[in-house]
């Protein structure tokens, strides 16, 4: 979707005139003095662009006509092949401990499809692999048994989802949605994610929290196409969605989740490693210009200085 495109679908939806617009606009943010309908209306023709600070701006501006964080993405079928791809690298980092960046030439890429691990017959040998994986770069720190992992991943609300080409997983990308209070207790290291049973989880119509557990790609490429599934699901039920957050125990995901805006909120020792725990709203997570420059994908038109 295009910037330009958002701005006119929302000022219409909630019946505004360009003129009213620039009112409600100049009174809502000092970064709006001096905009006039001219330039507003260049804005929604795509002639040029406001920078990306006022785009946030006007994105959270929409918010006091809605209760949807993107009132006007809201309820778009596929929303990931919406989202630009490009943008999603911003979030990535290089440490190998998370992302192994191995060579494109190692398998093709544009052979590679995101499917969750419900999708497939045989769930205990799709699994193994990416287990084995997970358990091995965290050093087994979060003692997940296969079994474990395999209910997790039949509660309808969990994301599983494995990148694989026709003859490898090349990653996984792993999601627990919980109950409020099971994801703070998690959060404060009051309750082990080992420890965490169906009783946990929220159901499909309940709000809930999202926890991150480890994650791996074997490239930039792999781990931007399960990022980009993830961000459209967030999207997608944004409703039920209050926080997202999860324990890091990597300096790769310490640098991710620092990426994805996620706040740090607390450290602690177990078992001779520091724990670090990250978490923020679905708002600071989404509302942001990283995230942003992969919703709105980049018009052919200049962008304005201020």
């Amino acid at each position: 979707m295009k910037f330009n495109d958002y701005l006119k679908a929302c000022r219409t939806r909630y019946d505004l005139t360009q003129e009213r617009l620039v009112r409600e606009l100049y009174a809502y943010d000092d970064a709006f003095s001096g905009l006039d309908v001219r330039t507003l209306s260049r804005w929604e023709t795509a002639q040029t662009q406001p920078p990306m600070a006022k785009q946030v701006l006007i994105v959270r501006f929409f918010r006091r006509y809605s209760s949807h964080l993107f009132p006007c993405f809201y309820g778009r079928e596929r929303i990931e092949d919406e989202l630009c791809r490009a943008g999603v690298y911003n979030l990535l980092g290089k440490s190998k401990s998370h992302i192994f960046n191995l060579p494109e030439n190692s398998f093709e890429i544009d052979n590679t499809v995101i499917r969750h691990v419900r999708s497939y017959e045989d769930m205990n040998a799709v699994l193994k692999v990416p287990h084995a994986i997970t358990e091995a770069i965290t050093e087994r720190f979060y003692a997940i048994t296969p079994g474990k992992l395999k209910a997790w991943a039949l509660h309808p609300g969990s994301l599983f989802l494995l990148a694989e080409n026709a003859t490898q997983i090349l990653g996984m990308l792993t999601v627990l949605r919980l109950k409020p209070e099971r994801f703070d207790e998690v959060l404060a290291f009051d309750k082990a994610i080992a420890a965490l049973d169906e009783s946990d989880f929220a159901g499909p119509d309940e709000a809930a929290c999202l926890l991150l557990l480890p994650s791996y790609a074997y490239n930039e490429q792999v781990a931007s196409l399960l990022l980009l599934r993830f961000y459209a699901h967030l999207i997608a039920h944004q409703d039920l969605i209050r926080e997202v957050g999860g324990p890091a125990v990597l300096d790769g995901g310490r640098k991710l989740a620092q990426k994805m805006h996620l706040e740090h909120t607390s450290d602690k020792e177990i078992a001779g490693r520091r724990v670090s725990a990250y978490r923020a709203s679905l708002e600071r997570m989404l509302i942001n210009e990283a995230v942003l420059r992969m919703i709105f994908q980049k018009e052919e038109c200049p962008e304005e200085s201020s």
